[in-house]
């Protein structure tokens, strides 16, 4: 299923993903530096849904044909062509 997305919801999808994956790392390095119980548990099921919601987001931009990290040539070629968009929307 290809249901395309206009140029912002593109972006804001895109950054969603991208942060998701930094909340990911950021909660599993706070698992390694606290030394409360209750906090480590805390930060264990924050890092259990950040990792569900990355794979969310990561199917709906899939789904959409926006990203796909198993074809990185195709990828980049669609990397390079959202940024030229990206350039060329912010002449205007």
């Amino acid at each position: 299923m290809e249901n395309k997305l206009n140029f912002n919801d593109h972006v804001i999808a895109t950054d969603m993903l991208f942060e998701s994956k930094a909340a990911v790392k950021d909660l599993a390095i706070a698992i390694t530096e606290t030394t409360s119980p209750e906090i480590r548990t805390f930060f264990r099921e924050e890092l259990l849904n950040s990792i569900q919601a990355h794979e969310q987001i990561y199917g709906f931009l899939q789904d959409r044909g926006i990203y796909d990290a198993y074809n990185v040539p195709e990828q980049l070629q669609k990397d390079i062509k959202y940024a030229n968009q990206a350039l060329h929307d912010s002449d205007e």
